[in-house]
């Protein structure tokens, strides 16, 4: 059987003593460092979730900030597109315009030139039909 003696009161005064002084000195500190390290990381974490939220919100604003962009661009180039489909016909137009207009010219210069030749080749016939005249006559006519 166990018999309470001196020694056994001594060290159980002794461990009890220690487990007091330890806990003070080093159980404390340690939970407490311990508890540090727990907020510290459930800090980082919970700014790590929010930086990854931010990083949602921020990548979604720039997504919608591409696709406007990307309408407005769209929207530009079709404005562009009809604008520079105006301004090719309106050049074509024109073109078309001034060619009509160098046929006109030609035309009447061709009629000019051809009156001009007819009255020449007339004036040639008249000549040439008073030489025979003269030489089948065999006199000047006058």
């Amino acid at each position: 059987m166990i018999e309470l003696n001196l020694t056994m009161i001594i060290q159980l005064a002794i461990v009890l003593s220690l487990m007091v002084i330890l806990t003070k000195i080093v159980f404390r500190p340690f939970l407490g460092i311990l508890q540090e390290r727990r907020d510290q990381v459930d800090g980082a974490q919970k700014r790590a979730r929010e930086l990854q939220k931010r990083t949602a919100e921020l990548m979604e604003r720039h997504r919608e900030a591409i696709s406007e962009a990307q309408a407005q661009s769209a929207t530009t180039r079709d404005k562009i597109r009809q604008e520079s489909l105006a301004r090719e016909m309106e050049i074509l137009q024109k073109a078309v315009e001034e060619a009509n207009r160098i046929i006109q010219e030609m035309r009447m210069k061709i009629d000019q030139e051809t009156e001009t030749a007819r009255a020449s080749l007339r004036i040639q016939a008249q000549n040439l039909s008073r030489e025979i005249a003269e030489k089948v006559l065999g006199r000047n006519l006058q």
